[in-house]
């Protein structure tokens, strides 16, 4: 009987060996818990400021997984003494808490107390089931816990149960709920705070924190009691925890720069994508928008886009693409993407092509109205101020921004079929139509573009003709620069732009556009008023901005100075508060020359004295012609090719008595047609007024005064006629608008 009970005992104890050491490794792990936690997309700024943190497929917000030694050790201790005090002594399974939830469950004839592990709750947080946990599938969990623990460490099953256990609010991981509930990192908590969290994982939904703190907090302070009963806490640490009044921050991962990380969206699996944004910057850019659209109200502008650049790197530092992204008239529509009407703003890349082929600041452009014929119809372009300028240096051109001026140096450098590859190869995508679709009106903003592209452009120019991509990543691929601007050419674009007397007549002297460092600037503004921009760089920062709506209904007069100006000079001046702005050095070529601005010659000593000059660059081997005395009449005035006569006439002639026309087209602009010099007249009596009434005609005078000393002259509605007698008689007429005049002479007889 002895040997058949030791034998019965041996049988059993060699059962239960198997059972207990065994039989677990024949029970698979969750596939789910052998692979890496996969942490829901989070992205930060370049400092690692959080912008937004996204939702899992499963709806839920999970950060990065921890290792143990990241974990707090009170918040080690917290989760040990609310979940499994005995975590490190057991072998997976905890037979003293089996016994002891037995004992309680029959005493009270239901369940009233669980005895699961940290590794049982791993087990199920990670098997997916559906239905009724039965006795079968709880005794599955167990033989995997015990599988889990003979095969991890028990370092290693802490971190994954606090990587993956539900802290409620769609929060997973200890790490989220540090963030989440307290906005802190978690080595950042007090022993109060971990013993929040420790008391939530219980039951999530029921002990929630935003919706009744004080439902919570009898668990945590239990929690705080087991922590000091096992020692994990002094009688003075405990005291402290018992009497610190929480304070919760809901942070539930940001939603700053929404139009930038809503492009980022997609581009990427990485867990956690570091963008080039400035996390200060984003904020002070978002606040100037909706400040400086404020003071619009009335005047039926809707929203505002900003993109910051870095130069040297092509990093965004700053996107934004709206007003409010909450708005509910578009503002989640992204107006730093959404392509515009540029406007002006895209005449700049015209000028430096036409200085690559040989032309200078000051060649001359006669900004006078002309008709292009296209396969359309005619082309008349129009300036803003629907007047002309006349004879314009390509300088005075761009600052003031002259369309008719823009169009034809866009005309005598091939038109859009030398404009349109260079400006595809700056990255503007959106011009994807032939260049007889676009025409001469490319240069003036006829094709739609995307603001960051545009920016991008500019950073070109900013970099002196090297081009980089624009990008939103920290991390993204390096990119080699490539040439695709001359660096001198560069140079004077930014010179140009940067010089406020070049822009003054069209924005005056004290424009927005006139900072106190030098600054290239570049305004545009589409027809009717649908959007306006300020596009400009200093070496260090390109800054773009666009205003509009985004239902494409015109603003109410509001130019680039009045609306995307002011935006454009906070957040210049803004950049350069803490990086003082400097300056390109001039290259090596770049020399001066003083010239005069209404022939675009140079002058020098052996030139005759001009009445007006002024200074400017050049490029070494582009020297404009020199002054010659023949440019000039007795008075000093310039002589201006003919075409010009008819504009010197006008009342648009700015220039005034300093120019004329050459002294041949002098006596053409103002002649008398009738009656010709030495015309003779014979008064005949048989005819009316014995035909003594003579007709006096002028070609080109505007305001003609006739007169005579011999002879009686008699106005009559729009004409003057001349009462004839005998002899000879000398008429003249002179021009009252430039002082002009003209003689002729009649020999009257009688029959």
């Amino acid at each position: 009987m002895r040997r058949r009970w030791k034998a019965l005992s041996v049988t059993l104890f060699a059962l239960a060996a198997v059972g207990w050491w065994g039989v677990p490794w024949l029970v698979p792990l969750p596939e789910a818990l052998l692979k890496p936690a996969t942490p829901s997309t989070r992205y930060l700024a370049r400092d690692g400021t959080p912008l937004r943190h996204l939702l899992d497929e499963n709806g839920n917000r999970s950060a990065p997984p921890v290792t143990f030694a990241e974990i707090p050790q009170p918040l080690v201790h917290a989760l040990l003494a609310a979940e499994d005090k005995r975590f490190f002594s057991h072998s997976g399974i905890d037979l003293l808490a089996i016994a002891r939830a037995a004992r309680d469950n029959t005493r009270s004839g239901h369940v009233v107390s669980g005895a699961s592990t940290i590794h049982q709750q791993l087990i199920k947080n990670t098997t997916p089931r559906t239905g009724k946990r039965t006795l079968w599938i709880k005794l599955v969990e167990a033989l995997q816990a015990r599988h889990l623990a003979m095969s991890w460490s028990r370092e290693e099953v802490f971190a994954a149960y606090a990587n993956r256990i539900s802290f409620g609010n769609l929060m997973t991981g200890a790490a989220t709920a540090a963030s989440g509930y307290f906005h802190k990192p978690l080595g950042d908590l007090t022993p109060a705070e971990c013993a929040l969290l420790a008391a939530l994982p219980q039951s999530p939904a029921r002990l929630n924190p935003f919706r009744n703190l004080e439902s919570v907090l009898p668990r945590q302070r239990r929690i705080l009691d087991q922590m000091h009963v096992f020692g994990w806490l002094s009688d003075e640490q405990h005291r402290v925890a018992l009497d610190q009044h929480i304070v919760l921050q809901r942070f539930s991962g940001g939603f700053e720069a929404p139009h930038a990380v809503e492009m980022l969206r997609g581009d990427s699996n990485a867990a956690t994508i570091r963008t080039t944004l400035d996390a200060t910057l984003q904020q002070q850019v978002e606040t100037i928008i909706a400040q400086r659209l404020d003071a619009l109200k009335g005047r039926h502008v809707s929203h505002g886009a900003v993109v910051v650049i870095d130069n040297a790197t092509g990093a965004v530092l700053a996107l934004a693409g709206s007003r409010d992204f909450f708005a509910s008239d578009g503002g989640q529509l992204n107006g730093a993407w959404a392509p515009h009407s540029p406007g002006s703003a895209m005449k700049p890349f015209t000028y430096e092509i036409a200085f690559e082929r040989g032309a200078t600041p000051a060649s001359i452009v006669a900004d006078l109205p002309i008709e292009f014929t296209t396969a359309s119809g005619t082309y008349r372009p129009e300036n803003y101020s629907l007047r002309s300028y006349g004879p314009m240096t390509y300088r005075y051109a761009l600052g003031n921004s002259l369309n008719i001026s823009a169009v034809r140096v866009l005309d005598s450098i091939g038109g859009a079929e030398t404009l349109l590859p260079r400006l595809r190869d700056l990255g503007m995508t959106t011009l994807t139509e032939d260049a007889a679709h676009y025409g001469l009106g490319l240069t003036i903003g006829n094709a739609s573009v995307r603001l960051i592209e545009l920016a991008n452009a500019y950073a070109c120019l900013a970099r002196l003709g090297r081009f980089k991509p624009w990008s939103l990543r920290s991390n993204a691929p390096a990119t080699e620069e490539r040439r695709l601007l001359g660096e001198n050419e560069s140079w004077l674009i930014a010179d140009i732009l940067s010089d406020n007397q070049a822009r003054e007549m069209s924005f005056g002297s004290y424009s927005v556009l006139r900072l106190p460092f030098k600054c290239a600037v570049k305004t545009g503004t589409s027809s009717t008023f649908r959007d306006n921009w300020t596009v400009g760089y200093t070496p260090e920062f390109t800054v773009g901005v666009w205003v509009g709506n985004f239902d494409n209904t015109p603003m109410q007069d509001v130019s680039g100075v009045t609306g995307a100006g002011p935006i454009f000079r906070d957040v210049m001046l803004h950049l350069h508060e803490k990086h003082p702005a400097t300056w390109f050095e001039r290259p090596a070529v770049i020399t001066h020359a003083r010239i005069d601005p209404r022939t675009g010659t140079r002058l020098t000593p052996q030139t005759p004295p001009a009445r007006v000059s002024r200074e400017d660059w050049f490029i070494a081997d582009h020297f404009p012609p020199v002054a010659q005395a023949s440019d000039y009449d007795s008075r000093g005035r310039a002589i201006l090719p003919r075409e010009y006569a008819e504009w010197v006439r006008s009342s648009a002639n700015w220039l005034g008595d300093l120019v004329t026309t050459a002294e041949t087209d002098a006596r053409l602009q103002l002649r008398i047609t009738n009656p010709i010099p030495g015309t003779v007249v014979i008064l005949d009596p048989d005819i009316r007024n014995n035909g003594s009434r003579l007709l006096l005609q002028a070609a080109g005078a505007t305001q003609p005064h006739w007169s005579s000393k011999t002879l009686e002259l008699r106005p009559e509605e729009n004409h003057t006629f001349a009462i004839l007698k005998p002899g000879r008689h000398e008429i003249e007429v002179r021009d009252e608008a430039n002082g002009l005049s003209a003689k002729t002479f009649v020999i009257v007889q009688e029959e």
